[in-house]
């Protein structure tokens, strides 16, 4: 009985824990957005340390938890697994957002900056993309 106790103790902590790392998640994104680079640093570090608290816990509840389960921690880890594939959206979301932006930029800098540099080729004998070069723009606000 006191394991069940406990499992439910660490599956609520876990719970906890995802919404604390849903909450960053969402912050970064907006981090990102707004250009908000020391925010996102710091959104970031909280991701890790919630991260690694997670898989703790995680590893904990492994330890205890036996082959059975009941209906209250299989209804906890439900939840806990809907939390998680939001997390995994929202990362995909973003990574996609990245994505599209650096495209964007970099079809914008083919276009814009001339080539200053001889092309590059691959082992294979195919031309290798460059990444952008760093441009510096005059902007009066």
């Amino acid at each position: 009985m006191a394991k069940k106790v406990q499992v439910m103790e660490i599956l609520e902590k876990e719970n906890d824990t995802l919404d604390r790392l849903l909450d960053c998640q969402s912050s970064v994104h907006i981090a990102v957005k707004t250009r908000n680079w020391i925010g996102l640093e710091e959104d970031m570090e909280k991701i890790r340390q919630l991260s690694l608290e997670f898989s703790a816990l995680e590893e904990e509840r492994e330890k205890i938890c036996d082959s059975e389960i009941s209906g209250e921690e299989k209804a906890m880890m439900l939840r806990l697994h809907a939390k998680l594939l939001k997390s995994k959206i929202e990362n995909q979301i973003l990574n996609k957002y990245i994505e599209t932006s650096r495209s964007f930029v970099q079809g914008i800098l083919e276009n814009a900056v001339p080539q200053r540099r001889n092309i590059v080729y691959s082992r294979n004998g195919k031309v290798l993309k460059r990444e952008p070069e760093s441009v510096v723009l005059n902007r009066i606000f």
